[in-house]
């Protein structure tokens, strides 16, 4: 049985603030969405341990990936990421907190290589060992800015990490836990939010989309209750009698 192995931790900067100051329906929703993206973007294999609230705990046992490799992987993520918020951002129709403040959300990864193992409690699957701890102690750290990638020594076995790209520029750094200290490298990844920035919105394909019927009401009340009612997706099953429920709705933004 493998015991040594990748844990990869895509991490959503500003999830705290933007839960506690925004309504909890709407916010419950594009959280959910963003994390459904970002595992649908995975590309190298990775496994899902658990979902963490903000943040997902990949892993991936056997010999470390090339770095390039896993740059390319949160390249990626954090592409994705940000088009998908770029994209709501221009289209949306509700002005509630959750839903204008989504676009200050951001992206950081913490990538590290080192040992653990998976145990089994009821239905759960979990992971445990030191380095599992070392992976998320790295989540709290001293980087000022919030959106970046953080590789430890493990992955890079002493060696310094390439410029993968012209803009990319590594910093070096280390963190002091109970156990020791944990060096690392981290660079800035706002350069691949600014170029994504203008690119265009792809366009809406309604080619061999029919209109089935037109159906119009007026409603007694203020335009932000009517937003949170028509916006809201657990109470769609209640626009049409006869309807028990609506699931499986995929409606985050596929670049």
């Amino acid at each position: 049985m493998e015991t040594k192995g990748l844990l990869f931790i895509p991490d959503i900067s500003g999830f705290t603030r933007f839960v506690t100051e925004s309504e909890i329906n709407h916010s419950r929703m594009i959280i959910q969405e963003l994390l459904e993206l970002l595992i649908n973007a995975n590309q190298i294999g990775l496994e899902v341990s658990e979902i963490e609230g903000d943040a997902i705990l990949f892993y991936k046992f056997g010999e470390p990936p090339e770095l390039e490799v896993l740059y390319k992987q949160v390249e990626k993520m954090f592409c994705l990421f940000h088009k998908s918020l770029m994209s709501y951002d221009r289209r949306k129709y509700c002005q509630c907190n959750a839903c204008t403040s989504a676009a200050n959300l951001s992206l950081k990864v913490i990538t590290h290589y080192g040992e653990f193992t998976g145990y089994n409690v009821k239905n759960f699957s979990k992971l445990i060992g030191k380095d599992v701890i070392v992976a998320h102690q790295l989540l709290k750290n001293d980087i000022k800015q919030h959106e970046y990638w953080l590789v430890t020594n493990g992955l890079l076995q002493n060696n310094t990490p390439a410029d993968f790209k012209e803009w990319m520029n590594w910093n070096d750094s280390m963190k002091q836990t109970e156990t020791g200290e944990i060096y690392f490298h981290y660079t800035q990844l706002s350069q691949l939010k600014n170029e994504i920035a203008d690119d265009p919105l792809p366009p809406l394909n309604l080619s061999g989309k029919k209109k089935i019927c037109t159906v119009s009401k007026t409603y007694e009340t203020d335009i932000i209750t009517l937003f949170h009612a028509s916006g809201a997706f657990e109470y769609r099953h209640l626009w049409w009698d006869g309807v028990k429920k609506v699931e499986g709705l995929q409606h985050f933004y596929r670049g």
